[in-house]
């Protein structure tokens, strides 16, 4: 989820909730009557005596209702952090007209029911548990009022609103009858004054009903058999029941009240359609309409709010049936699998969980799968693929919608982390997965390939990224906690700043040209998407050592050290053949390590040159790969490309030559200062990598503690250099003739600062990511600063370890630099000339997210297939927040703007025109076994203008592909996927 807290935020969070719930009442005030006069009647007097009609006695005015309000300092943490508790539809609605943050609010409604409902004995269930909260009578009154007011919000956005809306109703699904409501509270009293501990559960029947009393009343009797009252119990969950649930007769209720003739018709074909896949189909069709009713704006809030209720309903109706359907066990078709899967798809739509155009890519795929009597089996399990999707746009959803307030929730109440996954068991999804695996299974069984996790054959629930091999033990990410190249590295979501590791399994893969994820390729680091059971299987596997391999076809193999068989042994030992050890830590060199070559540096070329006078020809030359694409890229497309000054790798050497060690005030090492930097750095790598790497006492934690504060020293002295005045001269000129900056120095667009060394973009690297670019800088005294700080950025530990396991000879890394004009990019993305999972060069992967440089820090991302003019949805840009240059400077995170779409149409053309131009113009580049390269290109937006930022060579990693042994697990694989699999089939679904 987004917005995560600091650690000092989440720490002042942590405190307030402290001294919320240190009150008797914790976050609630004492009870009051709200009056129709607008007063509030405290319910007892001054002697804790019950006033019978506390709004009479005291103003003489009727009671609207009565209920406990909010205390100031539980107010105080929702407005200051988001972190919304004790809430309470009566009095929400009733104060409606104070512009709180209902959005917030309303998750808050969501969430707090949740972690009510699951966890009784937590306090705040308890503080709601105090009598006189709130009344199970005026909650039913009022929560539809509160439902109507949300959905009229002027906010309200069918993909951004649609699924809070939904999921409030269905937490608070509740029939309006108030006898049956009065008879609840009566039988709950009963039992509890013969049975005393019964007391919390009545006071929450009393205070506000939902569907998650009734698991609640059972795990009750469950603890306490000594109750007895069973006749009574049964009673009470009788009741219950007939308010929160629903199945199929009971929606003819909704027949009056479905504010169109078109639902109306819906629910009868649902009435009159047969029991199995054709009333699925019929419910399917009924929901996925009920939400494309209340997304078109043109019902009144009631009649949303009607609506909404009766698509939770055919939901659960749907979800039940079909549930029951697939225990049943009895053989059914390929083809009764899929149509089952569209139906079920049709409600996940209806559920809020996947988008209207998600919705249209999965029934693209339904149609074109169901118009077919058969397929190869490799073009069938590649569209199931596809379909599978589903369910991460689901959780992807989930993630977006409630991410402006995760972090506070989690913080406080970490056990709402399993709020997502219960979203996805509570609706048609998750029969939805069960049928895809049970698909899957027939599909493997015909292609012999499943995924192997810890024990478990799987054939779903798991996603290759990158192939790769890897072994050592395993660890989750934490920014605070240690871990080095030998991990296997689990991570909730794709970080940025990554170090080195041996393997990466993650739960979210941001996207997929994030610089992490081409770091992994280009290093053939494993990495591969866990969805929920696959993920649930690492728990308690901390610091186990793990055989790690993802195959060129996509098999995905974690086992245990303690698990392997002699064939993993055997791949194991052939892939540590062809490594050497060197690096970081115990870190491994493919044998084919590269050399740069020294021979074409030219350090002579010192001065600042307009990016108009460099080519591609100069990459490794005067400057790096960036700049020398860039200025190819300027050639072709000079509107599309903003100005530039190039700093040289010669600028860089002279200051080097010229600098002195300089102490950093913190380290924990004595440096010698004052003798050349240079001299320093050379003893430095001559200790590291000809003496230290090959002692084998040394462990990965020892090399690691030796490296980083001399990196730090490092760094420290280059920042400390004091530029020369004629470079200052000069380069203050330059920019000025390029519009960069002004007479007074003061940038009026903003300059990027962003390193290019020649340790980037070679054959099976591209270093994407490793150094640093400075956002937005808007004085040519902070470029001046940024230039010793981005020189000084190879040589973090983090771009050290990166680098270090493929370069030889890191001596001769030289950084050039690239100040460029900054551009407010309202989108920015990536485009590969490939489809990056395949590696098929008939086609473009688009990744684009709002704001300034989204896609390359790993977050979620828009991305499209684009292949013979056809456009495939591969995943939706959901993040709550996006990131803006400020014209201060820098950049700073606020709300995205909840739009469905990124790209428009006459965008998405421009980027693929452009990129087509440079596929037709620009000379291929080559990986070092002779395969030609995708292109990775760089762009943005601003008010539908397009401009190119980047184009580099797309790169992968030879050696994986080349190893027989990893490739021996796809054994005979391509074979099968050629023989042709037929839609009568039969499948035993589970």
């Amino acid at each position: 989820m987004s917005a995560e807290f600091d650690p000092e935020r989440a720490a002042s969070l942590r405190a307030h909730w402290s001294r919320v719930q240190s009150a008797f009442k914790g976050p609630y005030t004492i009870n009051y009557c709200t009056c129709a006069n607008g007063e509030r009647a405290p319910v007892a007097d001054e002697n804790l005596n019950v006033r019978s009609d506390p709004c009479g006695e005291l103003f003489g005015a009727r009671e609207l209702f009565c209920s406990a309000y909010r205390t100031n300092l539980a107010r105080d943490m929702g407005e200051q952090y988001g972190l919304w508790v004790a809430n309470i539809f009566a009095n929400e609605t009733h104060t409606w007209d104070e512009r709180k943050p209902y959005d917030e609010i309303a998750k808050g409604f969501i969430l707090e029911r949740y972690y009510m409902d699951h966890f009784p004995e937590k306090p705040l269930t308890v503080f709601k548990s105090t009598g006189g909260i709130s009344g199970a009578e005026f909650e039913a009154r009022y929560a539809p009022r509160f439902f109507a007011r949300y959905y009229a919000t002027e906010e309200w956005e069918d993909f951004t609103h649609y699924l809070v809306q939904y999921e409030l109703q269905r937490h608070f699904f509740v029939g309006e009858d108030e006898g049956v409501i009065h008879r609840a509270r009566n039988i709950s009293s009963a039992i509890r004054n013969s049975y005393e501990p019964f007391k919390p559960l009545r006071d929450l029947i009393h205070n506000q009903m939902s569907p998650g009393l009734v698991p609640m009343i059972e795990e009750f009797q469950r603890r306490h058999p000594q109750a007895g009252q069973r006749e009574r119990f049964e009673q009470l969950k009788a009741t219950l029941r007939s308010l929160t649930s629903v199945n199929v007769e009971s929606l003819s209720r909704f027949a009056s009240s479905a504010p169109s003739q078109a639902l109306r018709d819906k629910l009868a074909e649902v009435l009159a359609a047969q029991p199995g896949i054709q009333r699925a189909e019929a419910l399917g069709a009924l929901v996925a309409a009920c939400r494309s009713a209340v997304a078109a704006g043109s019902l009144t809030p009631e009649e949303a709010v009607r609506v909404v209720d009766l698509a939770v309903a055919a939901n659960g109706v749907l979800t039940a049936e079909s549930l029951a359907l697939t225990e049943k066990k009895t053989p059914r078709t390929a083809r009764e699998t899929l149509a089952l899967m569209q139906a079920l798809a049709d409600g996940g739509y209806g559920a809020g969980l996947i988008s209207a155009r998600e919705h249209d890519e999965a029934h693209r795929i339904f149609g074109q799968l169901l118009a077919r009597e058969s397929m190869r089996t490799g073009d069938m399990t590649q569209e199931l693929e596809r379909a599978m999707r589903v369910v991460e746009w689901a959780q992807s959803s989930i993630r977006g919608v409630f991410g402006d307030v995760w972090g506070a929730w989690t913080v406080v109440f970490p056990e709402v982390s399993r709020f997502p996954d219960d979203v996805i068991r509570s609706s048609p999804l998750f029969v939805y997965a069960r049928l895809g695996n049970a698909l899957a299974d027939a599909l493997h069984a015909e292609l012999e390939m499943n995924h192997e996790v810890l024990g478990l054959r799987m054939n779903q629930g798991v996603r290759p990224l990158n192939p790769g091999l890897a072994f050592g033990p395993l660890v989750y990410f934490d920014d605070g906690k240690n871990y080095t190249r030998d991990n296997i590295v689990a991570l909730e979501s794709t970080s940025a700043e990554l170090d080195p590791v041996a393997g990466i399994v993650t739960r979210d893969e941001g996207n997929a040209v994030s610089h992490v994820q081409l770091l992994a390729r280009a290093l053939g680091v494993p990495n591969a998407v866990f969805l929920s059971q696959a993920w649930e299987r690492l728990q308690g596997l901390e610091g186990f050592p793990m055989f790690y391999a993802v195959t060129p076809m996509g098999r995905v193999v974690l086992k245990l050290e303690a698990e392997m068989g002699p064939e993993d042994r055997a791949i194991l030992a052939e892939y540590r053949k062809n490594m050497k050890r060197n690096g970081e830590g115990d870190g491994r060199r493919p044998g084919s390590v590269l050399r740069l070559d020294a021979e074409r540096l030219d350090l002579s070329v010192d001065k600042p040159m307009p990016l108009g006078e460099v080519r591609r020809k100069d990459s490794g030359v005067f400057c790096g790969p960036k700049a020398a694409f860039l200025g190819e890229l300027r050639h072709y497309f000079p509107d599309n490309v903003a100005a530039a000054v190039v700093l040289p790798f010669g600028v860089y050497a002279d200051h080097f030559d010229r600098a002195v060690v300089a102490q950093p005030g913190n380290s924990t090492i004595q440096a010698p200062v004052g003798i050349p930097l240079k001299a320093y750095v050379h003893g430095v790598y001559d200790r590291y990598f000809g003496e230290m790497l090959t002692d084998s006492k040394l462990s990965a934690d020892d090399l690691a503690q030796w490296i980083k504060p001399r990196l730090e020293v490092i760094r420290h002295s280059i920042e400390a250099i004091t530029l020369d005045s004629e470079l200052t001269a000069t380069l203050r000129k330059t920019l000025e003739g390029e519009g960069l900056i002004d007479k007074t120095g003061n940038s009026p667009t903003g300059i990027f600062v962003r390193s290019d060394t020649n340790a980037e973009d070679l054959p099976d690297f591209n270093g994407a990511g490793l150094n640093l670019t400075l956002f937005n800088l808007r004085s040519f005294e902070d470029v001046l600063e940024g230039i010793k700080e981005v020189w000084a950025s190879p040589f973090t530990y983090r771009s050290f370890s990166w680098r270090q396991t493929v370069i030889s000879n890191p001596e001769h890394i030289y950084p050039s630099l690239l100040l460029m004009e900054s551009v407010p990019s309202e989108k920015s993305g990536v485009l590969v000339t490939a489809d990056v999972v395949s590696g098929d060069m008939d086609g473009l992967t688009v990744a684009t997210a709002e704001g300034v440089g989204g896609t390359v820090d790993g977050s979620p991302a828009e991305t499209l297939f684009v292949q013979n003019g056809e456009v495939r949805l591969l995943s939706q840009f959901k993040s709550p927040f996006r990131r803006l240059l400020s014209s201060d400077g820098g950049a700073y995170m606020t709300r995205s703007t909840g739009r469905e779409w990124v790209l428009s149409g006459d965008e998405l053309d421009q980027i693929v025109d452009a990129a087509r131009t440079i596929e037709r113009e620009f000379e291929p580049a080559m990986s070092s076994d002779g395969r030609r390269l995708p292109w990775d290109i760089e762009f943005g937006f601003v008010d539908g203008t397009l401009s190119l930022f980047q184009a580099r060579p797309f790169v992968g990693n030879s050696d994986i592909r080349n190893l027989p042994a990893l490739a021996a697990l796809d054994d005979d694989l391509a074979k099968r996927e050629n023989e042709s699999f037929s839609l009568k089939e039969t499948i035993t679904w589970q």
